[in-house]
């Protein structure tokens, strides 16, 4: 934007929306008095809101949604007296709002959702007597509920969740607002119970607190006529008792009701047979996770337009009545972990929208009625952990809709699989594990392309692996364990992208291939297959030895001569090729030194890396740059850290990491290459150290990746998902073990930090850059004490352990304490340096106060799926499965954050030795890929 604009000076409308703006907002525009319109939004405008633009006294509206605007609220936005619209959502704004907030008492609506600002949210806001809409949600608000805000007659509209607000609810809350449209005050921590008066809200149109601490009974919505939307799930409301869920009979009156959550509370009792009198235009209704028992509720018939029902994971025993099949307009059906017995209703295949049916985990007997090859618009199938038997129908394997998830395991099925199975073609997890099906593995199964995890283990399969499996390019997990599998493992196997893969306890033989993910001993297992042989040495397996003896003694004869001119060729060729390399080694200028390292000049990094071109850098650190280049005849890609030799410390860095890297060797660690210590073409004193290039780069640019200009951007975001984050731990958590306890001498990295973790093109965690090391006597291995050191606190802010703060000597516990620091950065997404941290309030204490119960409401978005529009919660949030699979995950994440904290604490005795961490990591490795 042209800064020229603050000379348009009689301009009344500014109406920018929807383009491509990238620059600051130029301070120039305090100069437009006349202006009353401003409007930038959806743009990629950056810097800060000008202070300036409290000139414009005659603005009536601000619209700067959707940029990425940063800095505080101006506090001379308050002379703006006129204002009626100030939206400044979805942007970086951060610090606090300014008090002078309350001089626009002209204000209507106020939009600040999706910032980082932080405090409470300011008194004054109690002079705003004209706002209707407040919109705060998506922020770090602490403190209780505003009370100014009770004070504001006129709201219509109130989003204050995904903050951290606490304590509870004002009683008088429903007759301080009483013409509150929209209420939204979700995942925060309120706690004790809603407040009776919220019965006065008669205007109430959506009404959400889910995922809080809300407790005790549900007061009466019977004045709430306009109620379309409520959602309480995800808090410790009722009592397990049977009245708990008599409040539903006040929604009666609700005609418009169209969503009903009370998923994973207390309430306890039966459905009662009101519901069936609510509104016809219901179409979501979630009760899942609670205590509620008793038969099905039949009452359900009644709500015709029902789209999703979720009772799931609670007591209901008895039959699933025959009549579900009325519920034709049903597309996600969640009776999943309760106690219904009986068959399977043939009536469910008239649910032909169906796109998710769950009734996993309940004691279903009889067999899968083939009436749901009907659901032809079926994306998830899960019917797991029952006690189904019979075959598989081949009209459901024909169901070319099924694409998300297929789940058959842990139940008494038989007979063959369907060939029908490769009309799945767009099916991504497949599960037919602990079944009693035989047969072989039908090669049309090759059809199905996009299987990334496909479990058969624990059934009676039978004949070789088909050589079609070849076509699954994307699978990740095979498991085909404990069958009766035979012949030799194919080497395709080796071709495809495999994280996981067993086949032990079958009848293979011959011998086992060495590359792919053969090559990984933890991700693959052959146990209890007593035929094969070869492989690498940790798989224990016997030599593979040679057979085949011919009987014909002129075939014999014909092999040897064969063999005897095959070997004569071959000498004369190895002849040559030592002349020519004997020859070629005077002229190459990298060649192997005695001690095995590559020898490289000065000039041979000077061309690898284009002069050093600044094309080529990739990072610049305490002791020099690093850049990424290309060495010699054989193309070796390298990564070139040259030392800023002028940085004091910086021989001493070089010297420190040639000697740790000289002489360990772990697959964890950042492979060198060599080293080069001479002089530069001018005489100048040049030192670099050579290491293998990591094409994925750094731990740190996968969790903070940089801000970009609109010119800048990525076709694929970088992001890492939970078991990749587990993975890196893991492998950081090994190398130092490594370090600390199998080296010679103990060796101490004392600058762990994201920054330092490299990744290979296999995303395998690689810690680097070893200029700080302190090699450690034995005796001095696990030095707890509080002797005080002269050498001085080495590492980076934020990573360092407090004791060394206090003069204590440098210890593995120190390596230790910054691992802890690594992990819950790694997953809370948040730098220890973070703005929010101060006043007490570190990422140790951040961490360890959400432990066990709010361990989800920190950790990073983008491992729980989360929707980048936090305000779209009118979509499903998660089916059965998902929220099965949630609760495995928020296991999962409980013990990581433990180990962070434990890791980081302030007393040296509580921290984990690396080797327990290790083995920690792998078994919540181990149970995420089980889930």
């Amino acid at each position: 934007m042209s800064p020229h604009i603050g000379n348009l000076s009689f301009l009344r409308v500014l109406h920018l929306e929807n383009n491509s703006f990238h620059s600051r907002i130029p301070l120039e525009v305090g100069r437009l008095s006349r202006l009353g319109y401003f409007s930038l939004y959806n743009n990629s405008l950056h810097g800060p809101i000008p202070p300036s633009l409290s000139s414009c006294s005659n603005l009536v509206s601000i619209i700067l949604f959707n940029n990425k605007l940063q800095g505080q609220l101006p506090v001379d936005l308050g002379f703006l007296s006129k204002l009626k619209r100030l939206s400044l959502g979805l942007n970086e704004l951060n610090g606090v709002i300014p008090a002078s907030i309350g001089n626009l008492t002209s204000l209507v609506y106020l939009f600040m959702q999706e910032n980082k600002p932080g405090g409470r949210i300011p008194y004054t806001l109690s002079n705003l007597r004209n706002l209707k809409e407040l919109a705060l949600w998506g922020n770090n608000f602490v403190g209780n509920f505003p009370s100014s805000i009770t004070n504001i007659s006129s709201m219509e509209y109130l989003d204050l969740s995904n903050n951290q607000l606490v304590g509870t609810l004002p009683l008088d809350l429903g007759i301080t607002l009483p013409i509150l449209q929209d209420l939204d005050i979700s995942q925060n921590q309120f706690f004790g119970p809603i407040p009776k008066s919220i019965s006065n809200m008669s205007q109430l149109s959506r009404f959400v607190i889910q995922y809080n601490n809300f407790t005790g009974d549900v007061p009466s919505f019977q004045q709430m006529s306009n109620l379309s939307w409520l959602s309480m799930a995800v808090n410790y409301l009722g009592t397990e008792q049977a009245n708990d869920l008599n409040f539903l009979c006040s929604l009666a009156n609700s005609t418009t009701l169209q969503w009903l959550d009370i998923s994973e509370n207390n309430f306890g009792g039966t459905i009662p047979k009101c519901i069936g009198n609510m509104s016809n235009t219901l179409h979501v209704s979630s009760s899942h996770a609670n205590a509620l028992s008793g038969p099905f509720p039949s009452s359900l018939w009644d709500l015709i337009d029902l789209e999703v029902l979720s009772i799931s994971s609670n007591s209901f025993s008895g039959i699933i009545p025959p009549e579900i099949g009325s519920l034709n307009k049903i597309k996600a059906l969640f009776l999943g972990i309760c106690e219904f017995t009986g068959e399977i209703p043939h009536s469910l295949g008239n649910l032909t929208v169906m796109t998710t049916l769950s009734l996993r985990g309940n004691n279903l007997t009889g067999t899968i009625p083939s009436s749901l090859g009907k659901c032809q618009s079926l994306l998830l199938l899960d019917i797991a952990e029952n006690k189904l038997a019979g075959a598989i129908p081949p009209e459901i394997m024909s169901l070319s809709s099924l694409s998300i998830y297929a789940d058959f395991s842990e139940n008494n099925l038989s007979g063959e699989l369907p060939l029908e199975i490769g009309n799945l073609k767009n099916l991504g997890d497949l599960r037919l594990n602990g079944n009693k099906l035989s047969g072989e593995i039908p090669s049309s199964l090759g059809s199905c392309m996009s299987l990334m995890f496909l479990y058969m283990q624990d059934n009676m399969f039978t004949g070789p692996i088909p050589s079609t499996l070849s076509s699954l390019k994307g699978i990740e997990v095979l498991n085909l364990s404990h069958n009766r599998l035979s012949g030799q493992i194919p080497e395709f196997l080796k071709d495809l992208n495999l994280s996981i893969l067993d086949l032990s306890f079958n009848n293979f033989q011959g011998k086992l291939p060495k590359e792919g993910v053969f090559a990984n001993t933890s991700a693959t297992s052959v146990l209890g297959n007593k035929e094969l042989c070869g492989g690498l040495p940790e798989y224990r397996l016997p030599k593979c030895e040679s057979t085949g003896k011919s009987t014909n003694g002129r075939v014999r004869t014909a092999s040897i001569c064969t063999v005897s001119g095959i070997l004569a060729t071959t000498l004369v060729l190895l002849l040559l090729y030592f002349l020519w390399h004997r020859k070629q080694r005077k002229t190459v200028a990298s060649s192997a030194s005695k001690d095995g390292f590559l020898k490289v000049s000065y000039r041979d990094l000077l061309k690898a890396t284009d002069g050093f071109s600044s094309a080529n850098l990739i990072g610049t650190g305490s002791f020099g740059s690093v850049f990424r280049g290309v060495l010699g005849l054989e193309q070796t890609a390298i990564a070139v850290k040259v030392l800023n030799l002028d940085r004091h410390g910086a021989s001493k860095s070089f010297i420190a990491e040639c000697e740790a890297l000289r002489n360990i060797r772990h697959r964890n660690l950042v492979k060198v290459l060599t080293a080069c210590s001479g002089s530069d073409y001018l005489g100048n004193d040049f030192k670099a150290l050579v290491y293998e290039f990591m094409v994925n780069g750094s731990l740190d640019e996968w969790l903070h990746p940089p801000v970009r200009t609109s010119g800048e951007r990525e076709d694929i975001p970088r992001q890492l998902g939970l078991v990749q984050r587990v993975n890196i731990a893991a492998d950081v958590a090994c190398a130092l073990d490594y370090l600390h306890h199998q080296c010679e001498t103990p060796i101490v990295h004392c600058d762990l930090k994201p920054s330092n973790i490299l990744i290979d093109g296999e995303m395998t965690g690689h810690v680097g850059d070893f200029g700080l090391v302190r090699f450690m006597p034995e005796a001095t291995r696990e030095l707890i004490s509080d002797q005080t050191s002269s050498i001085g606190v080495k590492g980076s802010l934020g990573y360092i352990a407090p004791e060394y703060g206090a003069g204590a000597e440098v210890s593995i516990n120190g390596d230790v304490y910054s691992y802890g620091i690594l992990v819950l950065e790694m997953f809370t997404g948040k730098r220890p340096t973070d703005n929010m941290f101060g006043d007490g309030l570190n990422l140790h204490s951040f961490a360890k106060a959400a432990l066990p119960e709010q361990v989800l409401q920190i950790i990073d978005p983008v491992l729980l799926g989360e929707s980048q529009n936090k305000d779209d919660s009118r979509g499903i949030r998660r089916s059965q499965r998902s929220h099965e699979r949630l609760l495995k995950i928020q296991e999962c994440l409980v013990s990581i954050v433990e180990i962070g904290v434990v890791c980081s604490s302030e007393v040296l005795r509580d921290r984990m030795s690396m080797g327990d961490v290790a083995a920690a990591l792998q078994a919540v490795r181990n149970k995420l890929l089980g889930s």
